[in-house]
């Protein structure tokens, strides 16, 4: 596993690359899986992010990765959209994904509530959400978690999309 160091300058060399091909840079995850260091980054772009996308990516951060002392054998680079039903992490992510569907969990009260609610966006310090044809403001702090939902009406975003390469393959 990296460093934190060496994850943040990873995190923002990579975020440059997937911007520059005209896609938002959700995140960047690790994770070890039957021996191997797993480096997955979680792009978004509007419809959708196709299998071809995720190829285009590997393509374009892979030699990055390669001119690293520490990328070996055993590291690998998956290249994946964000999925039906990601958390979302971050208060940025808010305004990327508004007009979708979440659950949303959060306190009021005192008491822990949720709601399924279409996301406005972000305002401030706040989520704004639709809920049941009212706006409401729930201040950050509030919200315990926050995914997405796949729309039942179908016009929602298709699968998660991914592309991995094993250095040596």
């Amino acid at each position: 596993m990296l460093s934190p160091k060496d994850r943040a300058d990873l995190e923002e060399r990579i975020s440059k690359i997937v911007v520059s091909k005209g896609f938002y840079f959700i995140d960047l995850e690790e994770r070890m899986e039957k021996g191997a260091h797993i480096i997955s980054v979680v792009v978004h772009r509007e419809p959708s992010v196709t299998i071809g996308d995720c190829e285009k990516l590997t393509r374009a951060i892979l030699p990055l990765l390669e001119s690293f002392p520490w990328y070996g054998d055993n590291d690998h680079l998956e290249v994946t959209s964000p999925g039906l039903d990601r958390v979302l992490k971050r208060e940025w992510e808010y305004e990327i994904f508004k007009g979708r569907v979440i659950d949303i969990s959060f306190d009021r009260d005192g008491k822990s509530q949720t709601i399924r609610a279409k996301l406005v966006g972000r305002e401030n310090e706040n989520v704004v959400i639709e809920y049941e044809g009212n706006y409401f403001r729930i201040p950050f702090d509030q919200v315990r978690k926050a995914k997405l939902v796949f729309d039942e009406g179908g016009k929602e975003h298709g699968k998660k999309q991914k592309r991995s390469h094993r250095k040596g393959t």
